[in-house]
């Protein structure tokens, strides 16, 4: 599953109400992130590996 970060428009590895791979906290500002099956896009590590 990825996320996606709706300023940025970066897809990461993870679940929304949870951390993504690279370790950003959704819960945090929860209508900032949505639910996607787009590739990932975060060149952190943890996200694209």
């Amino acid at each position: 599953m990825a996320v996606k970060h709706i300023d940025t428009g970066v897809v990461h590895k993870g679940r929304k109400g949870g951390k993504t791979g690279c370790g950003v906290d959704t819960r945090k500002k929860p209508s900032h992130w949505a639910s996607t099956s787009s590739r990932v896009t975060c060149k952190k590590d943890g996200c694209k590996n």
